[in-house]
């Protein structure tokens, strides 16, 4: 093993150099790690046994003492569980004596059989520890790059909850021992040695199946363990008992009911055919048959096994899920859910998702509340789609559109690559007041009235009586610092609406104007009660304007849409519409400039001439909100997990 483990190493270094040739087109780790990797690994080859060695050493603390350790007969008795066993059906066969024995009779041959598979489960438990010693070394080899050490990492896990299970060997065989002693002891083992010998089966062989069991408890719950304990042997015999079960119980019923009245019979076929159909669905079996853990949908037993096995037949000859089957999965948890992949999630995943109907899908993974998969549209452009169940992840922080499976639950879209725009398409509006339905459909709750233009992907142009204003999809571009607002549109996509800009009135120029000016300034911007002068609106156009006073001050005025709050001193004012302005105060200056006359400066005495021009002089100036910055289309963050 050694041996074949250097050779691989040496295989997997030499490959892992050869494609660093490649450079920024291959992904690889940089040479002089991927050596320095190898050579630790190569030495951790050569001492895998005796690191292997201190590994049993320290997990053989807690199996000694477990083998040591005295257990009272007490410890496992089952108290507390009589009440609730007894108020049951268990109380009815244990006080009819025919009922009573067959039960006792067929539940001693369980016990005894579930002790043996126990037995021969601990064995290959046994085994499997020492096969991963004795194969460590390879799982070394596998730790010299980066593209195989999560192989490594899975085999270290293994280890780990293989040991664990050893521990748990000796615990569960130690109680059943103990529990089996105190029932011989006392005639009874619930509580005080007058327990029911019924009850105490019914609780034993609990106890065993949930030891055989205690390696898919592991697993759910993260940990890599070895499955053992199935075996395909028992599964057909036991399919060949239910069918000949099945044909003694119908051949029974025949003469049960034969005689009876035609109503009787007649209503007991419709039950068992109710009965049959509600639970023989062949969705069902072929998602079990495909389902890599998590609850069976179908019967179990001998029927299920063979019902499961066709299924599998069909989901390689191109079955499909239906989208109640996949719900199965992902509407659970994941510690319980299992998960779907392969060939079989590709083509059924439209059926649960409709929105990727139709997409041509790859590499699907469905799990309890996250469905990853990779969309093809027509053009031939990809994407990588993640979706989060709403009941299970927070909001995520980037782009995404809330979407609805066919169950009716909510899921979070997101979408990465250059086929994303399929995903977020940008709705086509030409601007034209004949498209309101169409526009009312896309955004439901937009005002009446409002008209909308396409400008680019991920841009529209809103119109409505409040003025002009950019839409921006939050699936192509980051949220704004300007002032906006967020809406849905009906996919649940969030587009990000700004702020309509000021509207200024046309001010005239010249001291002529003045007295029309001042007119036309009280009427917009009515709460302010300054007197001025004469008003310089020849920067409407860039959302600023300055009106003059009587003392040579002055007061600028900028758009709250268009600017960012002016640091320093400032005042805020509404106009007529009820939309607001920045208003800075300047004070009073005097400049000199130079004299120009036909585009030429004129000069005076060798020097350029000038003059003193009354001016004002403002301290601080806003500055203007940049349009959003386009999101990054291969970055995704993933949402956080509910608590």
């Amino acid at each position: 093993m050694q041996y074949t483990a250097w050779a691989l190493l040496f295989l997997i270094i030499v490959w892992q150099l050869f494609k660093a040739f490649g450079g920024p087109i291959s992904e690889t780790e940089h040479p002089l790690q991927l050596v320095a990797r190898g050579s630790l690994f190569a030495l951790l080859i050569g001492f895998a046994k005796p690191i292997f060695e201190i590994t049993l050493e320290i997990a053989r603390a807690p199996y000694t003492a477990l083998m040591e350790v005295p257990m009272e007969a007490e410890d496992f008795t089952f108290a507390g569980i009589e009440e609730v066993l007894l108020n049951g059906i268990t109380t009815i066969v244990s006080v009819s004596s025919v009922v009573g024995l067959i039960l006792l009779l067929v539940l001693e041959i369980s016990l005894g059989w579930n002790y043996f598979k126990l037995l021969l489960e601990t064995v290959e438990r046994y085994i499997v520890v020492g096969v991963l010693c004795y194969t460590s070394p390879l799982a070394y080899c596998m730790g010299g790059s980066k593209a195989t050490a999560q192989v490594f990492k899975s085999w270290c896990r293994m280890v780990g909850s293989q040991l664990l299970l050893l521990v748990m060997n000796v615990w569960f065989l130690r109680g059943f021992s103990s529990s089996v002693g105190q029932f011989l002891g006392d005639g009874g083992a619930l509580s005080s040695g007058e327990g029911n010998i019924f009850l105490w089966m019914f609780c034993a062989l609990a106890f065993l199946k949930t030891a055989q069991k205690f390696d898919s408890y592991l697993a759910s719950m993260g940990l890599n363990v070895a499955q053992t304990g199935s075996s395909m042997g028992m599964e057909i015999l036991m399919t060949a008992r239910a069918l000949s079960g099945l044909g003694g119980s119908a051949k029974s019923a025949g003469s049960v009911f034969h005689g009876g009245s035609s109503a009787a019979g007649s209503s007991a076929a419709a039950s068992f055919s109710a009965g049959f159909a509600s639970k023989f669905k062949g969705s069902s079996y072929v998602r079990d048959a495909v389902v890599n853990g998590g609850a069976r949908m179908g019967a179990g037993g001998g029927l299920g096994f063979v019902a499961r096995t066709f299924g599998g037949i069909a989901a390689r000859n191109g079955a499909v899920l239906t989208g109640e089957s996949i719900s199965s999965v992902a509407s659970r948890m994941p510690n319980a859910s299992g998960s779907i992949a392969g060939d079989i999630a590709d083509r059924s995943l439209g059926n649960y998702m409709p929105q990727l109907s139709g997409q041509k899908l790859s590499g699907t993974q469905i799990t309890g509340g996250h469905i990853s998969t990779v969309a093809t549209g027509p053009d031939g452009s990809s994407a990588n789609v993640e979706l989060y169940n709403t009941s299970q992840f927070e909001k995520p922080q980037g782009a995404h559109s809330l979407v609805t499976a066919s169950d009716g639950s909510t899921w979070y879209q997101m979408a990465s690559g250059e086929g994303r725009g399929a995903l977020f398409h940008t709705p086509e509006f030409t601007g034209s007041a004949s498209e309101a339905d169409q526009i009312s459909a896309a955004f439901p709750g937009i005002s009446e009235g409002t008209t909308l233009r396409t400008v680019s992907e991920g841009a529209l142009e809103a119109t409505s009586d409040a003025g002009s204003t950019m839409w921006y999809n939050s699936a192509f571009f980051e949220e704004p610092d300007a002032p906006h607002t967020s809406m849905m549109d009906s996919s649940g996509m969030e587009w990000y609406a700004m702020m309509p800009n000021g509207t200024v009135p046309q001010f005239e120029p010249g001291e002529s104007a003045a007295a029309y000016n001042q007119a036309a300034f009280q009427e917009f911007m009515p709460g302010y009660e300054q007197q001025i002068t004469s008003v310089d609106g020849s920067q409407r156009t860039e959302g600023h304007f300055e009106v003059r006073h009587g003392d040579g001050t002055g007061t600028m005025f900028y758009d709250i849409a268009q600017y960012m709050p002016p640091r320093g001193d400032y005042q805020v004012f509404e106009d007529n519409s009820g939309h607001q302005w920045f208003a800075i105060h300047g004070e009073a200056s005097v400049e000199r400039k130079p004299v120009y006359e036909n585009g030429k400066p004129v000069y005076e005495n060798g020097s350029v001439k000038s003059v003193n021009v009354e001016t004002v002089r403002y301290r601080n100036i806003p500055s203007r909100y940049q349009p959003p910055n386009p999101v990054n289309p291969n970055e995704m963050k993933p949402p956080k997990k509910k608590n």
